[in-house]
């Protein structure tokens, strides 16, 4: 990770000289939904002005398809259109077609991503003299960033983009980018942030400085119905080792340390399902503790569940005495919740192949658990 950092701040001062700069504005809205069979779709509508905030200077529709080709491989193609604004003050149109193939994975305590890109202008062409900051259509880019979720609500994001121009090496650009994203509920995110541009080795260097913003509305994910003859289970109580020992008549609370998210399951057969674990020795009430998939929503709150040492609940999606709320086989977050209030961040990570999900005290998923038995 020091290395990856170390390039990005080399890339970044190499460019810092630039003979002239100004100050532009990007404000989006984007609606997205991911479908069945791991597609989905987006469509984002932009503006962005320059010259010092003070001139409009294009609107942007994308619309945008994507397919999961393997567990890291994704694949996505846009089409834009754009309106841009001439040195004239009208606007011509634009039309744009993009392949992009992107990446991601873990890296120490964040996520590591990168992207390739391809477009070609659909037309019409415009000359670099009729527009200022005209964005090349037909141009291949590579991006590369990290990003680290700090809690539940707020995450950070820096990349940096390359834009080389294998045929003329003075209009290379570099473009690099911090991004604050604040989830507002399940659905809203907002974002803000800092892109730093500029041309490399041009005899005149170009510097723009822009601040981002944008809304983001997240759709329900499209789920098979489940067949209505299928019978839910409700919750049950599993027997530990050390099942055979007395309980005590008022048993106390299950501590932080005793009780927490064992295994979850996104594809569950007959639904998805959900095991706490005791770890401790002694008996233990889940009075007061709530699972949940949005801190908004107050979950499944326990009445009082007594586990023996070492035995685990089992909860199905629906079922009775147990959560009501889907688990996304891309991968979501959970929280477990302490009737004092202290709250324990589930990572659950996408669904791989037919075992459960281990997951590990500090809430990790270690995709190894039980195969499906039901």
């Amino acid at each position: 990770m020091r290395i990856a950092l170390f390039l990005i701040l080399s890339l970044f001062t190499q460019s810092m000289w630039g003979q002239w700069s100004e100050t532009g504005g990007w404000l989006g809205v984007e609606v997205d939904q991911r479908l069945r069979n791991d597609w989905a779709w987006s469509l984002q509508w932009e503006n962005r002005w320059d010259a010092d905030l003070s001139r409009h200077q294009r609107g942007i529709l994308d619309a945008s398809i994507e397919k999961k080709l393997f567990s890291r491989i994704t694949a996505n193609v846009q089409y834009r259109y754009s309106e841009e604004r001439t040195r004239t003050g009208g606007y011509t149109p634009r039309q744009r077609l993009a392949l992009r193939l992107s990446s991601e994975g873990q890296w120490g305590i964040g996520k590591w991503n990168a992207r390739l890109m391809g477009s070609q202008s659909l037309g019409p062409s415009i000359g670099a003299n009729d527009t200022p900051w005209m964005e090349v259509d037909e141009s291949v880019r590579f991006r590369f960033g990290y990003q680290h979720d700090w809690t539940g609500l707020w995450r950070w994001k820096t990349d940096i983009e390359l834009f080389p121009d294998f045929e003329t090496f003075a209009d290379q650009k570099t473009r690099f980018r911090w991004l604050f994203t604040r989830q507002v509920s399940k659905a809203l995110s907002a974002s803000i942030g800092y892109i730093w541009s500029q041309q490399w080795n041009a005899v005149d260097p170009q510097t723009q400085h822009i601040l981002k913003t944008n809304l983001s509305w997240t759709l329900d994910r499209l789920k098979k119905r489940k067949k209505s003859k299928t019978k839910i289970p409700s919750a049950l109580v599993m027997v530990g080792e050390q099942g055979n020992q007395v309980a005590p008549v008022v048993p106390p609370v299950c501590t932080s340390g005793a009780a927490y998210v064992s295994e979850v399951h996104a594809k569950g057969q007959p639904a998805d399902w959900i095991v706490i674990t005791n770890r401790s020795e002694s008996w233990c009430t889940l009075k007061g503790w709530r699972l949940t998939d949005s801190l908004e929503k107050s979950g499944l709150e326990f009445d009082a569940i007594v586990l023996p040492p070492q035995g685990k609940w089992k909860g199905y999606e629906k079922g009775q005495g147990s959560f009501d709320f889907g688990i996304s086989a891309d991968g979501e977050r959970l929280f477990w919740i302490h009737p004092q209030g202290q709250i324990q961040e589930i990572q659950v990570g996408p669904q791989q192949g037919k075992a459960a999900q281990s997951i590990d005290l500090l809430g990790r998923s270690m995709h190894a658990g039980w195969p499906e038995k039901d």
